[in-house]
């Protein structure tokens, strides 16, 4: 059934209110898991961030598993549900053409053994009836006639743009996001950290001009919110990082950027992606990749490996990740698919006034007066962010099936035509 203008926006506008409600939810799960790094970083006394997001990153292979057993078991065979539908499909097909009639000669006919004892009369017709396989089916009928041939022991390894892409290019791009975020914590401040991260939006605000996809385009209306996001994480932040640590923490912010504008791109063109697949790949990568990296970190003096976490220390870890990556990160990536690139790198910063209210609940801190200045561009860049989601959702084409043409043949054989391109 068409779906009408209002039914077309009602529903986008649903797409885009539940991919901000779930960000939010994202931030809050992301304000709790950093609780509880705080905990194990300065109560626990276990101050080794790359240990930390490495072993939360292994965690990823769980989606591995879970891509393997429910999306890798999906069959290309149909069942057939009742006769009509191989009736329909027999329809669909091309019958056999009515191309005339031909002489009988004496050299086409089979002689067979005939007994002369027993006389028998048998009268066959002087011509014969000729029909012509249609084009569309003929290569198929002459191959299915051909003797058979054992197959060729060639072996052709084809990806598909879904795993290509995200083995080659997404999963490595969001290791290199998390790795560089945790380099850069370890020789700059958090407040410097969330400043230098916050230029992300700038990032993509610049790519949406460069690149341009959907409703991932630069407006005045957007360069005003980025501006007033960065213009409230500098009132809580002073500014006076490492050399080392700006650097680190600019790449996370860019690759993050270059992240949201390829995944935009990416599903614009070719579909949703696969999460499972995704994250199932950053947890073997950061297996693969991360195990030797600790070795090394640990040679040059930056972070020893040893003694390894105790039980305490362990569980918290993997609490953090329960929520923090496992939850959190899923519903972010699910969010990120329902609203724009710009929409969620702004959301980020809110973990900012977040982070301000769990102090106040969870240690007794209230704000100062500057946090909860800052606090007030930071929300209103975020608010304003989902009001563009929602004029954008006013301006959206309405989409309109094709009418159905009432003709089973017609309607498989447009099916048949749009597999075959």
């Amino acid at each position: 059934m068409p779906l009408n203008a209002d039914g077309s926006a009602t529903a986008f506008f649903d797409k885009k209110c539940v991919g901000m409600i779930l960000l939010v939810i994202v931030n809050i799960l992301w304000v709790l898991s950093s609780e509880l790094t705080r905990f194990i970083f300065v109560d626990e006394e276990f101050n080794r961030p790359f240990f930390t997001v490495y072993l939360k990153s292994c965690t990823l292979i769980l989606y591995m598993l879970r891509y393997l057993t429910r999306e890798g078991e999906e069959s290309s065979y149909k069942t057939l549900v009742n006769d009509s539908d191989s009736e329909s499909f027999e329809m669909s097909c091309d019958s056999l053409s009515v191309e005339g009639f031909e002489s009988v000669t004496e050299d086409s006919e089979v002689e067979s053994s005939v007994d002369d004892s027993v006389n028998r009369t048998v009268r066959f017709s002087q011509q014969r009836e000729v029909r012509r396989m249609p084009s569309s089916t003929a290569e198929d009928q002459r191959r299915a006639r051909l003797p058979y041939r054992s197959p060729s022991v060639e072996c052709h390894l084809q990806m598909s743009p879904h795993f290509k892409y995200t083995i080659l290019f997404f999963a490595p791009l969001w290791l290199l996001c998390s790795f560089t975020y945790q380099a850069a914590l370890v020789s700059t401040s958090v407040s410097n950290l969330n400043l230098i991260s916050s230029s992300s939006s700038v990032f993509v605000l610049a790519f949406s001009i460069c690149f341009p996809v959907g409703s991932n385009r630069f407006t005045l209306y957007k360069a005003i919110l980025v501006a007033m996001n960065i213009a409230g994480v500098m009132i809580v932040s002073h500014y006076s990082p490492s050399l080392m640590g700006a650097f680190f923490a600019q790449i996370s912010a860019l690759s993050y950027a270059i992240y949201l504008t390829a995944l935009s791109h990416f599903e614009e063109r070719l579909g949703r992606m696969s999460i499972n697949l995704m994250f199932g790949s950053i947890g073997l990568m950061a297996l693969v990749i991360g195990t030797p990296m600790l070795t090394f970190l640990d040679k040059v003096g930056v972070e020893s490996l040893y003694p390894m976490p105790n039980s305490m220390q362990l569980a918290s870890i993997l609490l953090s990740a329960l929520f923090g990556t496992l939850v959190a990160d899923y519903l972010w990536l699910l969010a990120a698919g329902m609203s724009d690139s710009l929409t969620a790198s702004l959301s980020l910063t809110m973990a900012i006034p977040m982070s301000f209210l769990a102090d106040s609940l969870l240690r007794s801190r209230p704000p100062t007066f500057a946090q909860l200045l800052a606090a007030v561009p930071i929300t209103l860049s975020f608010v304003g962010a989902a009001f563009s989601q929602k004029s954008a959702s006013k301006n959206q084409k309405p989409f309109r099936s094709p009418a159905g043409s009432g003709d089973r043949k017609e309607d498989n054989a447009k099916l048949i035509e749009d597999e075959q391109d």
